[in-house]
């Protein structure tokens, strides 16, 4: 990093508020120089220019030499703080001082850090998601604010919104060495939704990919950049989906077993008691599913296939299943051994 020097003549000025100027000083004291954070500007060529100030502070008035800084970066490099020298003659006199400010880049580098998705994010069809994207702004750099967040998906009709509230109005700054939440907000059209993920049964394939384009700056002055990034999500019928797909599973579950074994549950048990027990089992058997396979490493497997409970049809099965008894579970497994 380089910087030109332009004079731009003197003021008689004393009033340097902290809020809006950097200050450093000659190592003799004799100096002071003032660097204006507001006056930070991207200029062509990858250069920025800033207005400084430049005191005697043993002189008896508060007389300001002005000057116009332009630096010029070499190399690839993230925008940050450093400590840069400068030097000012007067006279057969030469002192030397240092000032701690911002030097920019304008070539392409990405300034944010992404938090790795583990999982593809679970987004129900019955209302609106917020959904939290975890953000970082690594050590020894400048502050980040985010002015803008654009958002789309893969399949745009799946999608009623995507939004955040992040805007010019409303950033999110970011301060170096520490993590912050994007806040968004995820509509999906229920019904594409649905049958978007209906095939796509294993946990962790997402059923559809967000593309999440953020602008953003370096605070003081630094150039508009854009970062891309992706987002999987999967889309789930929420409870009152749930609930049906569980209720036809068992529906479907005791009337196979009754079929099959002329009685809807054990010898002589009431057919309102079976039916509770079917409501009552096939309700658990679903939420055990669900907790398992969200916070721990277990799998649900059915008839080898690694599936996702919160789904359609995988909870509809698993209805089957519970309220049908060994006489289904062994007619089906029969049925698939001989599709084989």
């Amino acid at each position: 990093m380089s910087f030109s020097i332009l004079f731009l003549g003197t003021e008689s000025r004393a009033d340097f508020a902290e809020s809006h100027f950097l200050v450093g000083q000659t190592d003799n004291e004799a100096f002071r120089l003032y660097a204006d954070v507001d006056s930070i500007q991207q200029v062509r060529f990858n250069a920025f220019t800033l207005t400084a100030y430049l005191v005697n502070e043993k002189a008896p008035s508060r007389t300001a030499y002005k000057f116009q800084a332009t630096g010029n970066p070499t190399g690839s490099f993230e925008d940050t703080p450093v400590r840069v020298t400068f030097h000012v003659k007067n006279g057969s006199a030469n002192s030397t001082g240092t000032i701690l400010m911002p030097v920019y880049n304008a070539t392409k580098f990405d300034l944010l850090q992404v938090s790795k998705q583990d999982q593809p994010a679970y987004v129900s069809v019955s209302g609106a998601t917020q959904m939290e994207f975890q953000l970082g702004n690594p050590a020894d750099s400048l502050p980040v604010s985010i002015t803008d967040v654009a958002i789309n998906g893969n399949c745009a009709k799946c999608w009623n919104q995507l939004s955040s509230s992040v805007a010019q109005k409303s950033s999110l700054q970011i301060e170096p060495g520490t993590n912050a939440s994007l806040p968004l907000l995820l509509s999906p059209n229920s019904i594409p939704a649905l049958l978007q993920g209906a095939l796509l049964l294993k946990p962790d394939a997402p059923h559809d990919t967000l593309s999440i384009t953020l602008t953003y700056h370096a605070v003081p002055g630094g150039a508009e950049k854009k970062q891309t990034i992706a987002a999987g999500v999967r889309f789930g019928p929420g409870l009152f989906g749930l609930a049906l797909a569980l209720c036809g599973g068992i529906a479907l579950g005791l009337t196979a077993r009754y079929l099959l074994t002329d009685k809807l549950g054990n010898e002589n048990e009431p057919a309102l008691h079976a039916i509770l027990s079917a409501l009552v089992l096939g309700l658990i058997a679903e939420c055990v599913g669900i907790l398992v396979t969200s916070y721990g490493n277990s799998k649900l497997v059915l008839f080898g296939m690694d599936v996702d409970p919160r789904q359609l049809f995988p909870a509809f099965v698993l209805a089957v299943f519970v309220s049908g008894g060994a006489a289904v579970v062994s007619r089906i497994t029969a049925f698939f051994g001989k599709a084989k």
